[in-house]
């Protein structure tokens, strides 16, 4: 009883540290919209969507948010009444703003909006219908 006990213990290790070792390797890492999780909207301090996002949330951003660089933003959410679109505002540092809204992925017409100057998000919240 023993014996199988420790054998069992021992394989249990091996399983671990294979998924360890297979962790380690790591595989290839996301970037652009492939790196926004489902169910959030992702903001990149960038007019292109590369590398990593800035800020994410599964719910609304409310803070100022700057950019040198301008901004993508992408709804990643899923079909949920009264939640699933992207309200946003920005200004930019001539003092012109933007506001819009994004619908989720599949529905129409848009899930981005990118702008290339230097921009202040200063929202982007979920909501219904646009």
């Amino acid at each position: 009883m023993i014996r199988k006990t420790l054998m069992l213990a021992a394989a249990g290790l091996m399983t671990v540290s294979t998924v360890s070792a297979a962790s380690a390797l790591g595989g290839p890492e996301l970037t652009g919209k492939a790196s926004c999780p489902p169910k959030y909207v992702c903001v990149w301090d960038n007019n292109s969507f590369s590398g990593k996002p800035k800020w994410k949330s599964e719910g609304d951003l409310n803070k100022d948010m700057l950019s040198d660089n301008g901004v993508s933003i992408f709804n990643n959410g899923r079909a949920y009444p009264g939640k699933d679109h992207i309200r946003y505002y920005y200004r930019m540092w001539s003092g012109e703003y933007a506001r819009g809204c994004l619908h989720y992925p599949g529905d129409s017409p848009t899930t981005v909006v990118t702008w290339d100057k230097p921009v202040t998000l200063e929202y982007a919240k979920w909501g219904g219908e646009c």
